[in-house]
């Protein structure tokens, strides 16, 4: 039996540098309830293996590792009247021991606590797949830090915010204002931001629609009503759509369309006083490039079918405008330039908003590049609605912008009117 116990002693024969390894295993051993007889240390180092087996009372040996049994180390402890046990040995050393999985436990009953006591205001919503998201994904941990309370208040703030969505076209900051008391709380980057846009309808991820993360912000925001930075400086470029003109925005697009003027239109303007497009069945042209729209309306004027314009890459103005359209029952088509670029646009758009080719194929391609003297240049890009024009642009190496093909399309924008 021990009759005491000698903590100097014990102090003084472990508390060693060349010890030092082997008691943080021992610690880990312990606190993460790791039962097994022996325990390995490899790769040990000339003095660390001396102090162990020394300690042991055997031969250093010279292999890859020191191989050590729990209950040789724990009868030197306990003969040397150092310690009752090797437990309490390790504690005496190394401070108080953890329950690592008492305490994984019980962090996660008081995130289930956390999911569990919401789940009920969140149905009302009709977001449970959001939160069930945010059980199993641990974005909300990130975002409270690992912090339950934390957790449940950004929750809760969330829900405040969602509550007041679809918005009629009131900016962000007055949104964020009003329901968090904080006109930057809604800000990209801040957490219930990011946990408000998870509910949101997300914006489908595709090579086309890669724009910068403050276009991807302000369009989703803009499908639920609110407005990022007012959203007066995203616009789309648009020529002859119809539409009623029973709204200020409505007059406003069927006075030019009256007169085949072109018209820029805001992303606030769509949001806050929505048009009631008159499209459905109808086919809605896009192009890429304004010029195209600038030749249309001086060449056709009136006679011109309703066109809509990218202006390159669609940014979020752009994005609603033609969601709009496709639920109003429109029929997209799309052109652009004959270049990878180009390719890109067209994926993203036909396949997010189910746009068909116009004059943009294979046989389109090739016709134009017959007299085409423009290098192709960049890295090759498939087009999923047409992989000939891919093998075909290959081939050819000609890039056709869409400048170089302006009476084809004129052509073909006065005879889709003439049909409408």
């Amino acid at each position: 039996m021990i009759r005491a116990i000698d903590h100097a002693r014990l102090k003084r024969i472990f508390d060693k540098p060349e010890l030092a390894r082997l008691l943080e295993r021992l610690q880990t051993r312990f606190e993460r309830g790791i039962d097994g007889p022996t325990l390995t240390l490899p790769n040990p180092e000339l003095a660390e293996r001396k102090a162990i087996t020394s300690l042991l009372g055997r031969p250093p040996g010279s292999g890859r590792s020191i191989r050590i049994t729990i209950a040789d180390l724990e009868g030197v402890i306990q003969r040397g009247e150092l310690a009752p046990d090797l437990r309490t040995a390790v504690e005496l050393l190394r401070g108080p021991l953890r329950d690592l999985a008492s305490e994984k436990a019980a962090e996660q009953q008081a995130w289930q606590a956390v999911f569990d006591a919401i789940e009920a205001d969140v149905k009302p919503q009709g977001i449970e797949a959001w939160l069930d998201k945010l059980r199993t994904d641990g974005l909300l941990k990130r975002l409270a830090k690992g912090d339950p309370n934390t957790a449940t208040i950004l929750l809760h703030q969330a829900l405040g915010v969602i509550s007041q969505l679809p918005g009629q076209g009131q900016t962000l900051s007055t949104l964020a204002a009003s329901t968090l008391g904080d006109a930057h709380a809604l800000d990209s980057g801040r957490p219930v931001a990011t946990l408000v846009k998870r509910a949101l309808k997300k914006i489908e991820s595709s090579e086309g629609l890669k724009n910068e993360q403050e276009e991807n912000d302000r369009e989703q925001w803009a499908s639920a009503g609110i407005l990022v930075g007012g959203a007066i400086t995203s616009t789309v470029l648009v020529l002859n759509l119809p539409v009623e003109n029973d709204s200020l925005t409505g007059n406003i697009i069927h006075q030019a369309r009256q007169h085949g003027e072109p018209l820029w239109l805001t992303l606030r303007q769509l949001v806050r006083d929505p048009p009631q497009w008159q499209v459905d069945g109808r086919t809605i042209c896009i192009c890429e490039n304004p010029a195209v729209v600038a030749e249309a309306a001086d060449h056709l004027e009136t006679d011109c079918a309703p066109l809509v314009c990218t202006y390159g890459q669609p940014r979020a103005a752009v994005n609603h405008l033609l969601s709009q359209l496709q639920v109003a029952g429109a029929k997209l088509a799309y052109h652009g330039d004959f270049d990878w670029p180009g390719i890109i646009i067209a994926n993203g758009i036909m396949r997010r908003f189910g746009a068909k080719p116009w004059h943009f194929d294979e046989t389109a391609y090739r016709q134009a590049a017959a007299n085409g003297k423009m290098a192709l240049k960049g890295r090759p890009v498939t087009a999923e609605w047409d992989v000939g024009l891919t093998a075909a642009m290959k081939e050819k190496k000609i890039a056709i912008p869409e400048e170089r093909v302006l009476a084809m399309l004129l052509n073909s924008l006065r005879l889709a009117k003439e049909k409408s």
